[in-house]
């Protein structure tokens, strides 16, 4: 489940790069279509987020039911090491959202400073 996650994010990355560098390479753009592609991919990177906070949720109940059914089977041992998994994969879970979570500021950032270049270079001119 991770992985494929993993590989969604990355595939999405790529999408969004290739077409921010053929965006470049076929017209030196402007400031306002650089803060354009900052906002689409801020969204692009939200929806990304989401579907990976639904799917991190998705996971863990489905482990928390594994654990209960486990419990109500008698199987203390299996409990044990399935609630263990839990853990682990509520930390990758958690440590993903916070990674995901500084990527969007970056790219927020990046979008800040380009409005901010856009006022000054309108000021200046």
């Amino acid at each position: 489940m991770r992985t494929v996650r993993w590989a969604a994010v990355l595939a999405a990355a790529v999408i969004v790069s290739a077409a921010a560098m053929a965006f470049a390479a076929d017209d030196p753009g402007t400031v306002k279509d650089e803060i354009a592609a900052d906002k689409a991919a801020i969204k692009a990177q939200r929806g990304e987020m989401k579907a990976n906070a639904a799917a991190a949720k998705a996971e863990e109940k489905d482990l928390r039911a594994q654990v209960r059914q486990a419990r109500q089977a008698g199987d203390a041992g299996k409990a044990a090491s399935l609630k263990e998994e839990l853990k682990r994969t509520h930390k990758e879970n958690v440590a993903e959202r916070r990674q995901d979570k500084k990527d969007l500021n970056a790219k927020k950032k990046e979008a800040r400073s380009d409005m901010a270049a856009a006022k000054r270079s309108r000021r200046g001119q």
